[in-house]
């Protein structure tokens, strides 16, 4: 059992923060939960640690908002997206096992960042059909098991379509939520102990429903124009990063 003392709490004010300001992020615009949450609890957990934590957690958070925002819900495209990230996740793995996940972290946002500078150079947008959603699902879905991120094609995706700022938030929550009970149901296959995993996430589970509740208030004071221009930055900004860390190390 997990010690409930007040001192065992504020032992983990630390990573308890951290997965506030990525839920804000989440429940607010729909992107940052894993993006941001990741590198911010590996400095106080080991990495592998931080993935497990990262999908319990995530799960609690992606089901519950989804629920609450399904009539903003667009479940056909929830469908090709999940569709495609289902084939994407076998290939990712291959790859993986193949090349070093820092060069493929590093790889992917320079391509993202090449991509989105050349869609707001020529004003370029993607349409919503079945073969764009299913690539964007696939690409996804194989950088999900390389890099542990499947948002930045998605941000990149919605962002450069006619969806309003509560459809994007309601349809990212539900293909999130449908990756992780999937990656969940795949580690619990595999034979992945959960104990330690689940010991953490006590503590920071509670930070995650104040972050959920927090942004979804500040949700509805963003306009349309404001809510797309903080998906740039939010997707320019973890792109940066990825680069830079990835730089450090290399």
């Amino acid at each position: 059992m997990p010690d409930l003392t007040p001192d065992a709490f504020a032992a983990h004010v630390g990573p308890a923060a951290s997965v506030f300001a990525a839920a804000f992020l989440q429940s607010a615009t729909g992107f940052g939960l894993v993006m941001i949450a990741s590198p911010l609890l590996m400095y106080f957990y080991d990495p592998k640690l931080v993935i497990l934590i990262v999908a319990i957690f995530a799960c609690c958070g992606n089901v519950t908002q989804s629920f609450f925002l399904r009539r903003h819900t667009q479940f056909a495209l929830v469908g090709w997206l999940t569709l495609g990230a289902l084939m994407g996740q076998p290939i990712g793995l291959r790859i993986y096992q193949a090349i070093p996940p820092l060069w493929l972290k590093l790889v992917v946002s320079i391509v993202i960042l090449f991509s989105l500078t050349v869609m707001q150079i020529f004003h370029l947008h993607a349409r919503l059909r079945p073969r764009n959603s299913f690539i964007t699902g696939l690409i996804a879905g194989t950088s999900a098991t390389t890099t542990g991120m499947s948002g930045p094609p998605l941000i990149l995706y919605f962002a450069h379509t006619r969806l309003t700022p509560q459809e994007i938030r309601a349809t990212a929550c539900t293909f999130f939520a449908a990756s992780n009970i999937l990656a969940l149901t795949a580690f619990y296959l595999g034979g992945v102990d959960f104990t330690e995993a689940l010991h953490e996430a006590v503590y920071v589970i509670p930070a995650l429903a104040l972050g959920v509740a927090a942004g979804s208030v500040a949700a509805g004071r963003v306009p349309a124009k404001e809510f797309r221009q903080a998906l740039y930055v939010i997707l320019v900004v973890m792109c940066l990063h990825t680069i830079w860390t990835a730089i450090r190390v290399l």
